[in-house]
């Protein structure tokens, strides 16, 4: 494993057995520390969590030609799953060297 800053500081703070870096930071996000980049250190945030959202949004990426198409197919997927499409954006053109491609917005509950 790369001894990164953000790896050296979170050995500092946290012993725990890991095979690799991104499982001891799932540790040290589960007890409720955060890596804060700009600050290069790990800051703990005690915030209690608000309720999870009940929304489930989703972008679909494809060529500008078959995007409609794809999305079509998904909600039709995705209502006979039981979720309930309350928003579909419009087509949205990606900036260039993607500029073939356009995506589309999608909210569900």
């Amino acid at each position: 494993m790369k001894r990164t800053q953000k790896y050296s500081k979170a050995l500092d703070l946290l012993t725990f057995p890991h095979q690799t870096q991104d499982q001891l930071y799932s540790e040290l996000n589960r007890l409720g520390w955060y890596w804060e980049p700009q600050r290069k250190e790990w800051i703990r945030d005690d915030t209690p969590a608000k309720e999870a959202s009940k929304l489930i949004r989703i972008r679909v990426w494809a060529a500008s030609d078959k995007v409609a198409d794809v999305v079509d197919s998904f909600v039709e997927i995705a209502e006979d799953s039981g979720l309930r499409l309350l928003e579909e954006s419009a087509p949205y053109p990606c900036r260039p060297p993607n500029q073939n491609d356009s995506r589309i917005y999608l909210t569900f509950e």
